[in-house]
C-alpha cells in the first residue's frame, strides 16, 4: 500500500516568490501566487507584474515555483471561486495537471471572461493546487466489444443518466438492479443445496444419514452458497462443505456434534470450508479477477469470511434477508469501503409464483 503522501519538494525560483499555503486549517487546496508573465509557447520569461489581461484574451502567469510531484499523484491547478465570482477570470486548461516527471515552472493560463481589462498584480492569489492520487492502469485491449460488460446505460453518452435516460439511484435504474440480484441470489441458493453439512440431520439405526428422494439431506438446514458475479456473469461459486482431502462428516460423524460444540461458536473446529471462501478460491485457481464485482451470499458472513472478504475490492456485497444467524460480518465488510444490499426473502418467493 502505497504511503500518503506527507511532504512535497518545492523550489522557488527567487527570493520574491511565494510557496504555496492553505488560506484555512480546513481547506484541501494551496494557493498559488503570481510572480511574472511567460511565454505561452516557449514558457520563458517575457514580462514582469503587473500586468493586464484584456477582455476575452489569456496570460500564461507564472507562480515562481517548481515542484518535484511524487509519483502516482499529480497536482491539480484550479480556478479561485474568488475570481471568477468577481472578475469573471478562469483558468484555460481547468484543471491544469502538474505531473510527478514535470520539473518546469508552474504557470496558469489566466483567461479573461469579463467586460474589463484585469491586473495581475505581483503576489495576487490567482489559482489553487490540489492534489490527488491517480490510479495508473494496465490498458487491456481486448477482441470483441462483448468482452467489455454489459451495464444498464449502455451507450448513453452525456446527459444519459439525466435528461435521456435513467441513472444511478432512479427507479428504473434500482428495479433493474433488484432484477439482477433476484437473478444471482437464486442461483446461490440453488448453489447452497449442494452443501454436505449433516449437522443435526437425523439417521437411520445403522448411522446413515437419511435423504429424501432427490438425495438430499433430511432435515438440513446449514446450507450456505455464495455466487460472485461480473459484468451480468457468474465467475465463481461455492457452498459449505468439508475441506478437500478432509474425512466425510457423513461417514465419520459431525465433529462439532462430537464435541458438543454450541451452534455460533468456535467456527474454527469444523471440517468445512465456508462457502464464500470455497468460491473465492475457484476464482483464484482459475485465475478469475473479483475486482469490481458483486458476492451473493444466502446468509450473513462469519467474521473470518468477512475479514477476507474486506480485503478484497468488490462492487458489492448482496446477502439474503433474514438468513443464518446474526456474525456482524456485515459491519466488517462495511468499514472496508464495499456497499451492503440486503434482499429481502420474499422478492424471492414473489417472483417465483
Amino acid at each position: 500500500m502505497s504511503k500518503r503522501l506527507s511532504s512535497l519538494r518545492i523550489f522557488p525560483i527567487a527570493p520574491n516568490a511565494k510557496v504555496p499555503v492553505r488560506a484555512s486549517p480546513g481547506a484541501v487546496g494551496y494557493d498559488v501566487f503570481a510572480y511574472d508573465v511567460l511565454d505561452r509557447h516557449t514558457k520563458e520569461h517575457i514580462a514582469d507584474l503587473p500586468v493586464a489581461i484584456k477582455p476575452r484574451e489569456a496570460a500564461l502567469i507564472s507562480i515562481g515555483v517548481i515542484m518535484a510531484v511524487p509519483f502516482p499523484y499529480e497536482a491539480q491547478v484550479r480556478p479561485r471561486s474568488g475570481l471568477a465570482s468577481k472578475f469573471d477570470i478562469e483558468l484555460s486548461n481547468s484543471p491544469g495537471t502538474v505531473d510527478p516527471d514535470f520539473r518546469g515552472i508552474v504557470g496558469c493560463l489566466l483567461r479573461n471572461r469579463g467586460k474589463n481589462p484585469f491586473v495581475v498584480e505581483p503576489g495576487m492569489r490567482i489559482a489553487q493546487l490540489v492534489f490527488n492520487k491517480v490510479e495508473i492502469p494496465d490498458l487491456v485491449v481486448v477482441g470483441s466489444i462483448d468482452e467489455l460488460g454489459a451495464t444498464p446505460r449502455g451507450t448513453g453518452g452525456f446527459g444519459s443518466t439525466g435528461l435521456m435516460g435513467e441513472g444511478l439511484g432512479t427507479e428504473a435504474y434500482d428495479q433493474e438492479q433488484l432484477r439482477w440480484d433476484v437473478y444471482f441470489m437464486n442461483i446461490a441458493l440453488q448453489t447452497a443445496a449442494m452443501s454436505n453439512c449433516i449437522r443435526d440431520c437425523p439417521r437411520y439405526k445403522n448411522g446413515r444419514v437419511k435423504r429424501n428422494r432427490r438425495g438430499e439431506f433430511v432435515g438440513q438446514v446449514r446450507r450456505y452458497g455464495c455466487v460472485i458475479a461480473k459484468n451480468d456473469q457468474v465467475i465463481a461459486s461455492g457452498y459449505n462443505c468439508q475441506c478437500k482431502g478432509s474425512e466425510l462428516c457423513e461417514e465419520v460423524g459431525c465433529l462439532r456434534d462430537e464435541l458438543n460444540i454450541d451452534s455460533g461458536t468456535r467456527i474454527e473446529i469444523c471440517r468445512a470450508v465456508h462457502a464464500e471462501q470455497k468460491a473465492l478460491a475457484a476464482a483464484a485457481n482459475r485465475g478469475i479477477s473479483v475486482e469490481d464485482a458483486s458476492l451473493y451470499v444466502n446468509a450473513e458472513p462469519c467474521l473470518f469470511c468477512a475479514r477476507q472478504i474486506a480485503e478484497l475490492e468488490l462492487d458489492a456485497v448482496i446477502v439474503l434477508g433474514g438468513g443464518y444467524g446474526k456474525t456482524h460480518g456485515l459491519h466488517v465488510i462495511q468499514k472496508a469501503g464495499i456497499r451492503i444490499r440486503v434482499l429481502p426473502k420474499e422478492f424471492l418467493s414473489s417472483r417465483r409464483r
